[in-house]
């Protein structure tokens, strides 16, 4: 269950995906109903017309167990029902969710090899599958069965907060909070406000919208 748990969050963690800096010392501003009915309006209809998306992203988890905050880099391909989320630095991991219509398989690749899980083996590790296919273009913010969504705006940037329903997920996350262009409508950062108070923040860089992928790129 340990292990389990810990890819459950590295899923979590690509949940989203695409970066444009901000101003941190801008306060968040809640969204009004109708402001908010808009923003998620823009987001949908920009997330259908993704068909594959690529870029590097940078990982850095801040822990009180930590003495140092943990970097890790890597790389994610999305391209219709598949999505590779491969760190290359400090060490070489991937995962792959392949959605067959009707669940989500995971296959795992460490340095011992690969792994295949199937997503309907757990409700919890289903949906967080779910969500990373989603998360991927923005349209998780249209899967609110899972999470109750926020809007905010953050000086030129959106904000959506996503705060767990399930008990499972709540264990988990207090929330989550992805950072999204106004100027290209699609998620660029994603910030996970974990129970226990850590934070996990990744930025995604060199981004690659509607281009070829050699269907290669998903083999582990």
């Amino acid at each position: 269950m340990k292990n389990i748990s810990i890819m459950q969050k590295c899923f979590l963690c690509a949940v989203a995906l695409l970066m444009v800096a901000f101003g941190s010392a801008q306060q968040l501003k809640k969204a009004s109903a109708e402001q908010a009915k808009t923003m998620l309006e823009t987001v949908n209809k920009a997330a259908a017309s993704v068909k594959t998306m690529q870029c590097d992203f940078t990982q850095t988890r801040k822990s009180s167990m930590l003495k140092n905050e943990a970097v890790s880099k890597g790389k994610m391909y999305y391209s219709g029902k598949k999505l590779k989320w491969a760190y290359t630095t400090p060490n070489k991991y991937a995962m792959v969710v392949v959605d067959n219509g009707k669940s989500q398989e995971v296959f795992l690749q460490s340095k011992d090899g690969s792994k295949t899980m199937d997503g309907q083996g757990s409700q919890l590790f289903k949906s967080i599958a779910r969500l990373v296919m989603n998360g991927v273009t923005g349209a998780a913010l249209s899967e609110n069965s899972e999470f109750t969504v926020e809007m905010y705006t953050q000086g030129d940037v959106w904000v959506a907060k996503l705060t767990p329903k399930k008990d499972k997920m709540k264990k988990m996350f207090a929330y989550m909070r992805l950072y999204i262009s106004t100027d290209r409508k699609y998620v660029n950062k994603v910030e996970l406000y974990e129970a226990n108070d850590d934070v996990t923040t990744i930025v995604f860089t060199n981004m690659k919208l509607n281009e070829k992928i050699d269907e290669s790129v998903f083999a582990l």
